[in-house]
């Protein structure tokens, strides 16, 4: 075996280099399972987010529903209780008129109490006296002419006994009538005022049944919250992971001074050159606070079915969704003249046209534009990264 090795020198460097590249492609090769594992375990998290996300809108819509609803409860409650208000104004009004017909109505009493005393009286002396009184009022009479004078007198006062008598019955009664009249008016008030109260308390039972149901509602969207959060952390730490398998499959294939082009690089969206937002420290659009943009934001019109294509040619090292970039791909471009590592980066696309580990041509479609992930509206995020550092992409491609 030594005069081998020692008596041919070629074979030994061939051995060598093959052993090499076995240790190599194995490194590589592990790199490669251990992020597509990690990938899988991405995908899941995501979907468990989405799903999370979703319940959270249905809840969220559901309790503005609710809170619609609610408001709508409190107007007509407020309405019921202006009317009930209304109404016992009424009533207080209705009783306010029922005491004082029952003034009128103790007053025309006493005075056809007193009225009758006065007949009472007369009637008893008539009784008493028989028609003498009346016989010695006519034969008392100076004259014929006398005489019919107190005849008339006589029979003026009897007709005004019963006139006054019959009126004050005739008042008393229009009284006692009015009365029963008020009474009724005063009852059919008082039964729309309870009728309201009833819409009232029924219009209260289901406020505060919704009221139970959107604190129900809250408390679920509370811990769904949470749950949202707790896998937002576990999907960065599996990103972290994957960026650092990533970083490790770069710094492999810059070591070994890997070339797919020529370096030149053409623009991702052909025919769309429009930046939203540029390469540099802005206001998230999202979250609201300043932060680092580590590419740019390229307009496509709004319109969908838009493709992005490979700017040079690359091996595809990433491919799968994430949380904030959404539909991601990233491409290996190789090498530049300094040595090194050139990576593109395709975030927030509807969809994904290539998968880790194939090897595409520059103009290659990689994926739809769109608008997944932390987003606003259809475009495409773009970057460039220098050995895993994000440099301003307009310094290498242009529309």
């Amino acid at each position: 075996m030594d005069t081998l090795w020692e008596g041919n020198g070629l074979k030994k460097k061939i051995l060598i280099s093959l052993l090499s590249g076995m240790l190599l492609f194995s490194f590589v090769a592990g790199n490669v399972y251990a992020t597509a594992d990690l990938e899988k375990d991405l995908e899941k998290v995501e979907e468990k987010k989405e799903e999370t996300r979703k319940q959270i809108d249905v809840n969220k819509a559901t309790m503005e529903e609710i809170y619609e609803e609610v408001q709508l409860l409190d107007e007509e409650i407020n309405e019921i209780e202006r009317k009930i208000a209304e109404l016992q104004e009424e009533v207080d009004a209705a009783e306010e008129r029922i005491r004082q017909t029952e003034e009128e109505l103790k007053q025309a009493e006493e005075e056809r109490k007193e009225y009758k005393e006065v007949l009472d009286e007369r009637i008893r002396v008539m009784y008493m006296f028989g028609d003498k009184s009346y016989l010695e009022v006519l034969f008392s009479a100076d004259s014929f002419g006398d005489l019919i004078s107190r005849l008339d007198m006589i029979r003026t006062v009897m007709e005004y006994d019963q006139e006054m008598f019959a009126k004050l019955e005739e008042v008393e009664q229009e009284i006692a009538d009015k009365k029963e009249k008020i009474e009724e008016e005063r009852k059919a008030i008082v039964n729309r005022q309870n009728q309201e109260r009833q819409e009232k308390t029924s219009l209260d039972q289901v406020k505060a049944s919704r009221q139970t149901y959107v604190r129900e509602l809250e408390s679920n969207t509370e811990l769904l919250e949470k749950k949202e959060n707790q896998l937002e952390q576990e999907s960065a730490a599996i990103e972290n992971k994957i960026q650092e398998h990533i970083r490790q499959q770069q710094a492999e294939q810059g070591g070994n001074d890997t070339h797919y082009g020529n370096g030149v690089y053409r623009w991702p969206t052909p025919g769309y050159g429009r930046i939203t937002s540029p390469f540099g420290y802005r206001i998230h659009p999202i979250y609201g606070y300043q932060r680092m943009h580590t590419g740019v934001d390229i307009s496509v019109g709004g319109r969908r079915g838009v493709s992005t294509v490979a700017v040079g040619d690359a091996r595809v090292i990433y491919s799968t969704y994430m949380s904030g970039y959404g539909n991601t791909v990233i491409l290996d471009l190789g090498t530049d003249s300094n040595g090194n590592n050139v990576t593109a980066l395709y975030g927030h696309m509807a969809s994904r046209y290539v998968s880790a580990g194939q090897r595409i041509s520059a103009g290659t479609a990689v994926g739809e534009v769109g608008t997944t992930g932390a987003s606003t509206g259809i475009h495409l995020h773009f970057e460039i990264r220098i050995n895993g550092s994000p440099k301003n992409p307009l310094n290498y491609v242009s529309p």
